[in-house]
């Protein structure tokens, strides 16, 4: 069974838990795309809900509650611990996984991994908290000393970007691409074949693919941008688009 059949059926598992109990379920950490597929399966049970929630305003990986309508669970709900420590070493994003991954924690247990000058932060299910704290004490060569923090010691700003005005044909994966990035079509192209596109953290294969608001397009070297609003058309029918892009 492949990983996305996998997650289908996993969704289904739980769905179906919350209705024969009756409670507010809480479950791991996932990526944008699968946080999506699991939206899909969630409302087509009518009298079920779910949110998605990683510890702060801007996470990417968010943590899955299913519920019964109406009873909508609070942030403070979801059991998220943060773990601190101090990185004047350089340690990075790569290395921050790879010594979890070396106690035995997968991926889905832990949200955002998060470097704000001179801290770096993890996001990570509170029942683990304790255990990776006891033992985490080196990451790649340098030590490291990790401390339990509230939300409100973190203090994250918003991602860095630039509103821009493009004006599009369509609203092709290429020829968003080509305008947001400031590149010709053909090699927009080039990009998308090179399997160097994602939208919405999965890859693109075709480049006739249409986007829509919300999406976000990130091409490996060169950066991510998201659709946030249309504006109209032109008097030749183009689409005028307002897109964020990141630095």
């Amino acid at each position: 069974m492949n990983n996305n059949k996998l997650l289908i059926a996993k969704a289904n598992d739980w769905a179906r838990q919350v209705l024969k109990k009756q409670e507010c379920n809480f479950y791991d950490f996932f990526d944008p795309a699968s946080q999506e597929q699991i939206a899909d399966i969630i409302k087509e049970y009518n009298t079920l809900g779910f949110s998605f929630y990683g510890g702060y305003e801007y996470a990417e990986r968010k943590m899955l509650s299913i519920y019964p309508k109406e009873e909508m669970p609070e942030e403070r709900e979801f059991k998220i611990s943060i773990l601190g420590f101090s990185n004047t070493q350089a340690i990075t994003h790569r290395d921050v996984l790879g010594a979890l991954m070396g106690l035995g924690i997968n991926r889905e247990k832990t949200g955002d991994i998060l470097f704000n000058e001179d801290r770096a932060y993890i996001y990570l299910k509170e029942n683990i908290a304790d255990y990776v704290m006891m033992h985490l004490n080196r990451i790649g060569n340098h030590e490291v000393s990790l401390n339990k923090c509230n939300h409100t010691d973190v203090i994250m700003k918003e991602p860095e970007g630039k509103e821009l005005n493009i004006i599009v044909a369509s609203m092709r994966a290429d020829g968003i691409i080509s305008a947001a990035f400031k590149m010709s079509r053909s090699l927009s192209q080039q990009y998308i074949k090179g399997e160097r596109v994602k939208v919405n953290h999965q890859l693109l294969i075709k480049q006739m693919k249409e986007l829509k608001k919300g999406d976000i397009v990130s091409i490996r070297g060169k950066g991510r941008i998201e659709i946030i609003k249309e504006n109209g058309n032109t008097k030749k029918g183009n689409i005028k688009l307002a897109v964020k892009r990141y630095v």
